[in-house]
C-alpha cells in the first residue's frame, strides 16, 4: 500500500474499538450491543450487483461491523458470515481467488464469525468457539497455520494452530496477536522489531506466548509493535518505540508498562503512535504527531470508539457520528476535503454509524440500518463502490453527494437529478451541460447554478432544461442547433430562460431539440428540426419555442429520440412526430419514411402509461405493465430479437410486471416489481447491468435494486432512483457519468454497493 511521507509527523495509526470495530493492523471486532432470470418472475438476485458470487445484504443479513486493512475491507453480517472487498492479490478477501474486487464478496467456508482483525495483506475472523481463521499473505508467519514462507499465501480461511480459547484478535500489517480467555497474549508472524515479544526468532509461524503479560482484556497492533489493555486500565506496549508509541520507554523487546496511562477502556495502534480511550470519553495519544508523553486530544467529546489508519484517526461518538484527524491526502478523513486536519473535525453526513474502521488511506463505517459507507483511497476498490477502472461492467453504483432526488434525467454522458427544487448534475461537463459554470467532468453530483425552484427536468445530448414551479423553463449547455431555446445558438454553462415560455407543464430533451406542453394544449419545440422534429412539415433548426401543429389532447409526458419526438395524452394515445426512417413513429408507415409530415398516433398499442424514446427507436410501457418498442433495432433495442426495424409495435419478450422503463441511445431498460431492472440492446460499456459487454436482442437481467421508481439511461450509461431517493447508476464511467467518483477517492462516504 502507498506509504504516506507524513505518517510518521501525524497523528495516525491503527484501529482500536472497544468492542466495536477493526482496523487495518487489528482489533477485536465484536458486533456491537446496542432465482430466477425470466423477466416479470419473482427475483431472487443479490444486491444491487447482479452477479455471483455478490452476496445478498439486503434484509435479513445486514452488515453490523467493518474491519479495514491495507487495501481491503470487510464486513461482519449479522448470521455470522464476512464478506470483503478491495485488494485481493495475495487472497485476503478470501473467496477462493488472488484477484481485486471493488465489490463485496464472500469469505468461503466461514461462519459463526465474531470478531475481525485486518493486516496489509491478509485477514483473521474469531469464531464463536474461540478459534481463529485466517487467510491472505502468508510470508511472515501471519496466518499461524504453521506453513509460513516467503511467498505463501492462501485464498481460503485455515486455521491458526494451537489455539482454541481465544477472546479477542488484532492483526499488524505482517503480524498477528490474540488474548486468550486466560488473559495471556499469544503472536505469530514478522518479529523482526520484537513486536511479537519473543525475542528466540525473527519469525513465528505459529503462536508464541507473549511473556509477563497477564490480565490482558484487548491487544491492538502496530505497524511494528504491539500493545495490550490489562487489568485496572493499564497499557503495556513492546517493540519499535522510536516515535514514542511505547510512551518515553524508548523501544523494548519486552512489555513494559506506559507511563502515565491508566483508566483506558479501548486501545488504537497506529504505524507510529498509540492512542487510547478513556473511560469518561476523553482521547489519549502519544508517539508520532505528539510525542513521548500521553496528550489529551480536544473536540471528541462523547467518544465510545477508535480507529486509525496509517496516517489518520478517527473517534466514533455515542450519538453515530465521527470526528477524524491527520493525514488527508485521500480524503480518508471524510469531511470533503484532502486537506490535512490537526484537530479533530466531522465525517461529512455520518450520524447512524455503529462501527467504525480506518485502512492505510480509507475509513468505512457500518450504519444502524445495516449498510456499509466508505471514503479515501479508492485503492484496489478499497470503498466497495463497485467502480473498477473505466466501467463497472454492470455493477451499479451509488451517486456521491447526492439524497431526496425525486427525478432522474440522463443524458448521453452525464446525468441530473431534481431534489427539493435544486437540480445537481454530473458527468461530462465539457460543453457546460453540468450547469454549475465549468466546462470539465465531474463524478459526483453537485448543483446547477440558480435553480431552487424546479419542478421537473430533462436532458439531452449534451443540454438539460429545468420546468420552473412558475411554468417558466430554463436550459444550459450545448446550443448550436438552438436547443437552449434563448433566441441563440450560443453554449451557456449555467441556465438561461427559454424565451417566451412562462406555462409549461411539461417538458421533453431529446438530442439536440427541446419540447414543452403548455397550459394551453400546444406543444413548443426549439432547437435541430431538420427532421421535423420540431415543427411538423419544417424542416429547419428554431432557436426560440416554435408551435407544433397537431391536435393533442392533456399531455402527460414527452420523450424524445434523436430525430423524432413523441408525447403522451391523458387518454393515454402517444403522438408522435419527426423523422420516420426506421419507423421509430409506429403509425406502420414504411420504413425509409424520411420526415414526419404530420402529428401521428402509434398504431395497435394498447393504453400507453409511459413512453421512452431512445435515439432511433421508442417503447411504451402498457396498462397490463408488458413493454412494447418500435423502430431501429440493429443493436437489438427492440427487445424482441429482431434483426431489421419495425415500424409497428412489438412486444419485449418475456417482459412483464413492468413497473417503469427508460430508453438510451441504443438500449431499453424496465424495473419490473420486486426491483430486477432488464436491459436490452447495445452493452458495449456495460449499460445493461448484466456484466458483459454484448448486444443483447432480449431483455437480460440486470441489477437488483429494491424500491426503483424511475429509470434513465444515457449513451452508454444507466441510472436507477429508488424510492429512499437514492440513485444508482452502473455502465461507461469514461466521463464520470456514474456520480460514484473517477474510482480513485472519495472524500465523503460512498455506500458500498451490495450493502445498502
Amino acid at each position: 500500500m502507498r506509504r504516506s511521507p507524513r505518517a510518521l509527523g501525524l497523528a495516525a495509526g491503527l484501529f482500536a474499538l472497544a468492542a466495536c470495530a477493526t482496523g487495518p493492523r487489528g482489533y477485536p471486532t465484536k458486533p456491537p450491543t446496542t432465482s430466477s432470470t425470466k423477466p416479470g418472475s419473482q427475483n431472487t438476485s443479490p444486491g444491487t450487483g447482479p452477479s455471483q458470487p455478490v452476496p445478498n445484504n439486503t434484509g435479513p443479513d445486514p452488515a453490523t461491523v467493518v474491519a479495514a486493512g491495507g487495501a481491503h475491507t470487510c464486513a461482519l453480517l449479522r448470521s455470522g458470515a464476512v464478506d470483503c472487498w478491495g485488494r485481493g492479490g495475495s487472497g485476503e478477501l478470501g473467496d477462493g481467488n488472488l484477484r481485486d474486487s471493488p465489490r463485496p464478496v464472500r469469505v468461503v467456508g466461514l461462519g459463526d464469525v465474531i470478531q475481525l482483525a485486518l493486516g496489509d495483506q491478509h485477514s483473521c475472523a474469531l469464531l464463536r468457539s474461540g478459534q481463529v481463521q485466517c487467510w491472505g499473505s502468508n510470508a511472515a508467519g501471519q496466518l499461524g497455520d504453521g506453513a509460513g514462507r516467503p511467498g505463501a499465501q492462501s485464498a481460503r480461511p485455515t486455521a491458526v494452530r494451537n489455539l482454541a480459547d481465544v477472546a479477542a484478535i488484532a492483526a499488524g500489517p505482517t503480524h498477528t496477536c490474540a488474548v486468550r480467555k486466560t488473559g495471556q497474549v499469544a503472536c505469530w508472524g514478522d518479529n523482526r522489531h520484537a513486536q511479537i515479544g519473543d525475542l528466540s526468532r525473527q519469525v513465528w509461524v505459529s503462536p508464541a506466548t507473549v511473556p509477563g503479560v497477564s490480565g490482558a482484556g484487548e491487544v491492538v497492533a502496530g505497524a511494528r509493535h504491539t500493545c495490550a489493555r490489562v487489568q485496572g486500565g493499564k497499557v503495556m506496549c513492546w517493540g519499535t518505540g522510536s516515535h514514542g508509541q511505547l510512551g518515553d520507554r524508548g523501544s523494548a523487546r519486552a512489555p513494559g508498562p506506559v507511563p502515565g496511562v491508566d483508566g483506558v477502556s479501548a486501545l488504537a495502534a497506529g504505524q507510529g503512535h498509540t492512542c487510547g480511550l478513556k473511560a469518561a470519553g476523553g482521547v489519549l495519544c502519544w508517539g508520532a504527531g505528539f510525542g513521548k508523553n500521553p496528550v489529551e486530544i480536544a473536540g471528541v467529546p462523547g467518544a465510545v470508539a477508535l480507529t486509525a489508519g496509517e496516517a489518520h484517526t478517527c473517534a466514533r461518538t455515542g450519538d453515530g457520528a465521527a470526528r477524524c484527524w491527520g493525514d488527508n491526502a485521500s480524503g480518508q478523513l471524510g469531511d470533503g476535503t484532502a486537506e490535512d486536519r490537526k484537530a479533530p473535525t466531522p465525517v461529512v453526513g455520518l450520524n447512524q454509524s455503529v462501527s467504525i474502521a480506518a485502512g492505510a488511506d480509507h475509513t468505512c463505517a457500518a450504519l444502524r440500518g445495516g449498510g456499509v459507507v466508505c471514503w479515501g483511497s479508492n485503492e484496489a476498490g478499497a470503498l466497495g463502490n463497485g467502480v473498477e477502472g473505466e466501467e463497472t461492467i454492470g455493477v451499479a453504483v451509488s451517486v456521491r453527494n447526492l439524497t431526496g432526488v425525486t427525478e432522474i434525467a440522463s443524458g448521453d454522458d452525464f446525468t441530473c437529478a431534481l431534489s427539493g427544487g435544486q437540480v445537481q448534475c454530473w458527468g461530462a461537463g465539457n460543453m457546460g451541460q453540468l450547469g454549475d459554470g465549468s466546462q470539465g467532468d465531474r463524478g459526483g453530483a453537485d448543483d446547477v447554478s440558480g435553480i431552487d425552484d424546479a419542478v421537473q427536468i430533462a436532458a439531452g445530448r449534451n443540454h438539460a432544461c429545468a420546468r420552473r414551479r412558475s411554468g417558466a423553463v430554463a436550459c444550459w449547455g450545448q446550443n448550436g442547433r438552438g436547443q437552449l431555446g434563448d433566441g441563440s445558438k450560443q453554449a451557456r454553462t449555467r441556465p438561461v430562460a427559454v424565451v417566451g415560455l412562462s406555462d409549461a407543464i411539461e417538458i421533453g430533451a431529446g438530442r439536440d431539440h427541446t419540447c414543452a406542453a403548455r397550459k394551453t394544449g400546444q406543444v413548443v419545440c426549439w432547437g435541430r428540426g431538420a427532421e421535423g422534429q420540431v415543427a411538423v412539415g419544417k424542416i429547419e433548426d428554431a432557436a426560440r419555442p416554435t408551435v407544433v401543429t397537431g391536435s393533442f389532447g392533456q399531455v402527460t409526458q414527452l420523450s424524445l429520440g434523436e430525430v423524432h419526438s413523441c408525447a403522451l395524452q391523458s387518454n393515454r394515445i402517444p403522438l408522435c412526430w419527426g423523422q420516420n426512417r426506421w419507423g421509430q413513429l409506429g403509425n406502420l408507415a414504411g420504413v425509409g419514411t424520411q420526415t414526419g409530415q404530420a402529428v401521428v398516433p402509434v398504431m395497435k398499442l394498447l393504453p400507453a402509461e409511459e413512453i421512452a424514446a431512445g435515439a432511433l427507436h421508442t417503447c411504451a410501457r402498457t396498462s397490463n405493465s408488458e413493454v412494447y418498442c418500435w423502430g431501429n433495432t440493429d443493436d437489438g433495442q427492440l427487445g424482441a430479437g429482431l434483426t431489421i426495424a419495425s415500424v409497428a409495435r412489438v412486444r419485449v419478450k418475456d417482459m412483464r410486471g413492468a413497473t417503469t422503463i427508460a430508453g438510451g441511445e441504443a438500449h431499453a431498460c424496465a424495473a419490473v416489481a420486486g426491483g430486477q431492472i432488464y436491459c436490452w440492446g447495445r452493452g458495449n460499456a456495460g449499460q445493461l447491468g448484466d456484466r458483459g459487454t454484448q448486444i443483447q436482442r432480449f431483455p437480460v437481467a440486470g441489477p437488483r435494486i429494491d424500491g426503483v421508481v424511475r429509470l434513465s439511461a444515457g449513451a452508454e450509461h444507466t441510472c436507477a432512483l429508488r424510492q429512499n431517493g437514492r440513485v444508482l447508476c452502473w455502465g461507461s464511467n469514461q466521463r464520470g457519468q456514474l456520480g460514484g467518483g473517477a474510482g480513485s477517492q472519495s472524500t465523503t462516504p460512498t455506500p458500498v454497493v451490495d450493502i445498502p
